[in-house]
This record gives structure tokens, C-alpha cells and sequence, in this order.
């Protein structure tokens, strides 16, 4: 036997199933009926009953110990929703076919996953395996290894190996709706001076410059490219799209109730949901929000990796019991929110004394603030209704 093998085979745990229980015991009453009578034959059943539970030990280990599992998971999700986690079963070279596996996740409590199955696995192929999940909860779910067992092929021994692959999923919070205009359309009152990355659409004229390899001969000006040696593109520049600013308190008290847990998590759902509300109206978005140890500042962008790393901040939001809003508004300087407009995000009713002075500050160098706190946020936002049903059990 080939050296890898050997180290797979030690691998495997064996463990009896209730049937295999039964079938044991049924066997430890024949042999004592069969010393009692004297009887050959049951001497016979008994080793016959022995021999089957060596051979479906010998023959499960010989599965498990050819097979290899590879997990396929998503890096992000959002609540609520279903994703699917892929286990892909590859069969050694010259292990022969599998048959009845099962994939299973270990330590996993953040979220149930049904054990995956593949009926028959054939040699020197592979199979993908799917079970599908539904995160309840906002965070990063960690998995830390993976089980395989099998119970073929009398169904009373379970072998089952243990294959450690560390993986993360990002759990995003649940997208509600917003019920009320808390943001416009993003225009812009003037035009960025250098050139646009896209031409087309609203985009005013720039200039005209040579033609690039790789440039859309579309935009070629012909009647200033007649009698040249190369032609002329138009370059377009497109309207600086707006800035909006998210300030999240994510402040609660080490002893603070499930209520005001609720009223945190229903805060970021809120904020999570205007991020994308904005984004998609053409703002450039940033957050400044507040962990346990720190506060995090997220510069302000419009693109499509903007989003991602908004509501992963969003995602990984831990219990904070000492930074408050106020230190979180501190942080936001007086350069970065001079034109923007700046929404304040608070589970808390008094925001003015959460706030404190850099509230005051923020007021009056901000080119426009939104408060959206205590009952205005069931005003201006309508909760996913499975995440509050969550929240408030």
C-alpha cells in the first residue's frame, strides 16, 4: 500500500450506527445461547454475524480513505437569503468506487447546514455536492473543518475522516426599503476637469486627442480627422457625482437589552440599505463606523468594489460598548464633509446628547445633515420583516 494511503487510512474513525448497536447485541445473545445449547450452528451464525461487521469496517474504510473533498463557498451573502455551499468529492487513482457519502460540517452553530450526499462517487472521477444554507444572523460564519462518513454497505459501522479546510463566509445585513427621499439624484453642480473613464450617456465635450489603440472608433471626430494621419477622438467629462457620508452608532452597553441589540441591528439594516440606495443613484458613499477597539472610515467611491466594502464594514460590526457617537463623528474631518451631505444613523432617541460638540461641528461644516434616529427610523425605513421577526425573538 502506497504511503499516502496508509496516512489517509489511519485517518479514519469508525463508529457504530444504532443498526450496527442492534446487530451487536443480537450477536452477544447468539453467542451466549449458543455456549448454553452447545449448538454448532450458532457458533456458525455468530461468526458469520462478526465477519459482517469486520467486512463493513474493512470495506468503509476503503472508500473513505480514497476520496478528497474540496469546499466551494461564496465569500459574502446577505441575511436571509439562500446560498449554497458546493463540496466537490474527487476519487483517488486506484481507489475504486464510493458509494453513500455524506459531507458534513463540524462546529458549525451560527447557521444549519444540511449533510450533503452523493449516492456514487466512480473511480478516478469527481462529483459536486450541493446543501443549501440560510444565514439568520448579520457576521462572519466560520468553518473550520469538514467530516466524511459513509455507512456502506450494512449500514452498522460509520467511518468517517476529518479534512481541516478553514473557510469565512460574510453574512451582509438584510436590505429593507426606503419609504422616504432622504437623498436626491445625485447630480453634481460642476464637471470634473480630466476626462471621463466612460464616454457616452450625459457626458459633456472635453477635448479632442489622439486616436488610442483599443479606443471605440465611434467617438472618432471625422470631420477633424479629414486630412490627418491619425484620427481625432472625443473625449467626454461626466457631472462629479454627489458625496454622501453614513456616521452608524453602533454603541450598546455591555448590559443593554434585547431591545436595543434590536434597535443596533435594525440600524445597520437601515444604513446598509441606504448605501445601496445611494450608490445606485450615482453618489460616491462613505461610512465611519465604530467596533469595539477602533472606528473605521471608509473612503468615499461610486464603483461597484465601493459597495463591497461598505457592507462588509457593515457585516463586521462586534459588540461596541465604548465607542460612542461621538468619537465616531470626531473622526470624520471638516475637509471631507465640506460639500457633502451627511446622514447620522442612531438607534438611540437623544442623538443631540449622544452627539455631543462634534454633532455641533458637523452641523455647521456639512453642506447638509439627516438624522435618522430613534421613531423616525421606522418612519423613512421599512424593515425586511423576516430580520425583525429574528430580532425580536
Amino acid at each position: 500500500m502506497p504511503i499516502a494511503r496508509r496516512r489517509a487510512s489511519r485517518g479514519v474513525r469508525f463508529r457504530l450506527t444504532l443498526a450496527g448497536w442492534i446487530f451487536l447485541g443480537t450477536s452477544v445473545l447468539v453467542a451466549v445461547t449458543a455456549l448454553n445449547s452447545g449448538l454448532a450452528l450458532l457458533f456458525v451464525m455468530f461468526g458469520c454475524m462478526l465477519g459482517a461487521l469486520y467486512v463493513s469496517a474493512l470495506l468503509s474504510r476503503r472508500m473513505i480513505a480514497a476520496v478528497r473533498v474540496q469546499r466551494d463557498l461564496p465569500r459574502r451573502c446577505r441575511q436571509n437569503q439562500r446560498v449554497q455551499a458546493g463540496y466537490l468529492l474527487r476519487s483517488v487513482r486506484g481507489g475504486g468506487s464510493c458509494l453513500a457519502l455524506r459531507v458534513a460540517e463540524l462546529g458549525l452553530q451560527e447557521v444549519r447546514l444540511p449533510e450533503a450526499c452523493c449516492g456514487y462517487l466512480r473511480a478516478d472521477q469527481e462529483f459536486l455536492s450541493r446543501a443549501d444554507m440560510v444565514p439568520r444572523r448579520r457576521g462572519r460564519i466560520r468553518m473550520e473543518s469538514l467530516r466524511l462518513s459513509t455507512t456502506f454497505p450494512f449500514g452498522l459501522v460509520r467511518a468517517s475522516r476529518r479534512f481541516d479546510q478553514p473557510a469565512s463566509l460574510l453574512v451582509w445585513p438584510a436590505r429593507g426599503r426606503l419609504t422616504t427621499a432622504l437623498i436626491g439624484k445625485g447630480a453634481s453642480e460642476s464637471a470634473s476637469t480630466a476626462p471621463s473613464v466612460r464616454a457616452g450617456g450625459q457626458d459633456d465635450f472635453y477635448g479632442l486627442r489622439e486616436y488610442r489603440l483599443g479606443d471605440n472608433a465611434r467617438w472618432i471626430h471625422w470631420r477633424r480627422s479629414a486630412g490627418r494621419a491619425e484620427p481625432v477622438i472625443r473625449e467626454m467629462s461626466r457631472p462629479r457625482p454627489r458625496t454622501l457620508w453614513v456616521a452608524l452608532d453602533t454603541c450598546v452597553p455591555g448590559d443593554g437589552s434585547p431591545a436595543e441589540r434590536a434597535r443596533r441591528e435594525r440600524s445597520i439594516r437601515f444604513a446598509a440599505t441606504l448605501i445601496e440606495e445611494a450608490l445606485a443613484a450615482g453618489y460616491r458613499v462613505g461610512a465611519a463606523v465604530a467596533y469595539g477597539r477602533k472606528v473605521v472610515i471608509v473612503p468615499p467611491a461610486e464603483r461597484r468594489s465601493a459597495c463591497q466594502r461598505l457592507l462588509d464594514a457593515l457585516a463586521d460590526i462586534d459588540d461596541n460598548d465604548a465607542r460612542h457617537l461621538a468619537e465616531t463623528l470626531a473622526h470624520l474631518r471638516q475637509a471631507w464633509v465640506r460639500q457633502a451631505h451627511v446622514v447620522v444613523v442612531s438607534p438611540a432617541r437623544h442623538v443631540d446628547e449622544a452627539g455631543g460638540q462634534p454633532l455641533i461641528r458637523l452641523r455647521r461644516s456639512c453642506r447638509e445633515l439627516t438624522v435618522v434616529s430613534g421613531e423616525r427610523l421606522g418612519e423613512v425605513f421599512r424593515d425586511d420583516p423576516v430580520a425583525a421577526a429574528q430580532e425580536g425573538e
